[in-house]
């Protein structure tokens, strides 16, 4: 039986750990013996690991005297100020505090970094193991991470893993750049329709608003998924008049802004924040129009859960929207601007047949990413 270390910081909301927890479910725990290391304890997700799974949490810093712990803090502050604009806080939190970072001491046959930064960094330097693999998970350029940091550590890795064919283009264009190339295969993160359908109909979600138009964005509060887009989008159709309330699931590190936001505008009854959710899709499948109004992605999960409950979709031009999403076929994809947006949101509020066609189109394709992203983790895991 192969020993497979996976690791991921938390499990906190977010489209990785949900990726990963829903990977975790579907292995098979007769071929693998699965260890899970996180640095954060009490994410949301940790409550659907499956059980077969050994959850380990290790300090991410070893104790270290209170001077140098001062010392390594102020430093981080004032390299974070001066080199935010080339190098990705993660790059420089590593630089930092490596040292004071403890080794596994455990060996393993196969060991995975989950996401990108701190994992991938840990892994190729504290983690023994004969075959190793990171996941990429977001458009690594526009993330802000810096190859030339980077390279040392995924020259580590048998084989990079990115979620889209966007995100492999992304690192390759930066590799490219300092003349290197790496091992890369494509592995979408894994929906499973059957899952996601089932858990859909587990409440009734946004059923209590009647006369209203329900918009809905799924995804963390930080700068990545363009909530001031979504805000002035919300803000132009507030003002022409129209009857919507535009929920957001989710929370992350610009919760306070963005409620600051809410008000400057006056958006209190319209623009609604719901915080997390642990089972999204009865909100998803009672909604009228999910709008995801994201700078970047990785993939862009949130939208193919929305696509498979057969919803009209609003999503802004990042890279990946065109690998989900057929525009004016199973969806509408517009400029990444708030006139955009709404004029988007303002064609299905205006014309039932273009929902009703979107709806119809969702409803003829089939998904089996899952089949055939499971197969290809299997190949990995059996080499």
């Amino acid at each position: 039986m192969k020993k497979v270390l996976f690791f991921i910081e938390s499990l906190q909301c977010g489209g990785a750990e949900k990726s990963l927890v829903t990977l975790l479910s579907l292995l098979d725990y007769n071929e693998f013996k699965i260890d899970l290391i996180l640095f954060k304890k009490g994410g949301e997700f940790e409550k659907f690991v499956p059980d077969n799974v050994s959850i380990e949490y290790v300090l991410p810093h070893k104790k270290t005297k209170s001077i140098f712990s001062f010392y390594n803090r102020i430093k981080f502050w004032v390299l974070k100020k001066l080199k935010l604009k080339k190098y990705h806080v993660a790059q420089i939190h590593w630089a930092v505090f490596k040292n004071t970072v403890p080794n596994l001491e455990r060996w393993y046959d196969i060991a995975i970094a989950y996401n990108q930064g701190f994992a991938t960094y840990y892994v190729a330097s504290k983690v023994l193991s004969k075959t190793k693999y990171t996941w990429l998970n977001t458009d690594y350029k526009n993330a802000g991470y810096d190859i030339t940091f980077d390279y040392q550590f995924y020259d580590c890795y048998n084989k990079i893993v990115c979620v889209s064919k966007e995100t492999e283009k992304s690192i390759k264009n930066e590799l490219g750049k300092i003349g290197k190339e790496l091992p890369i295969e494509i592995i979408k993160d894994i929906s499973d329709v059957d899952f996601i359908n089932k858990m859909s109909f587990e409440n009734p979600g946004l059923t209590n608003y009647e006369n209203i138009t329900k918009i809905l964005t799924v995804g963390r509060l930080a700068k990545a998924k363009g909530y001031h887009l979504a805000l002035d989008a919300c803000e132009i159709l507030v003002k022409k008049g129209y009857r919507i309330k535009w929920f957001v699931i989710g929370n992350g590190p610009l919760r306070h802004e963005i409620e600051n936001m809410i008000k400057e505008k006056k958006l209190q009854e319209y623009f609604i924040l719901l915080g997390f959710k642990e089972n999204p899709y009865p909100f998803i499948k009672s909604c009228n129009i999910y709008a995801q109004t994201s700078l970047f992605e990785g993939l862009g999960l949130t939208v193919i859960e929305a696509a498979i409950l057969q919803k009209p979709i609003v999503t802004t031009n990042f890279p990946t929207s065109y690998s989900i999403i057929e525009n004016e076929i199973t969806g509408l994809i517009c400029n990444m601007n708030p006139l955009d947006i709404a004029k988007s949101i303002e064609r299905y509020l205006n014309n039932p047949e273009l929902n009703k066609k979107i709806v119809k189109n969702l409803s003829l394709l089939k998904n089996n990413d899952k089949e055939i992203s499971l197969n290809k983790v299997n190949d990995l895991l059996s080499h």
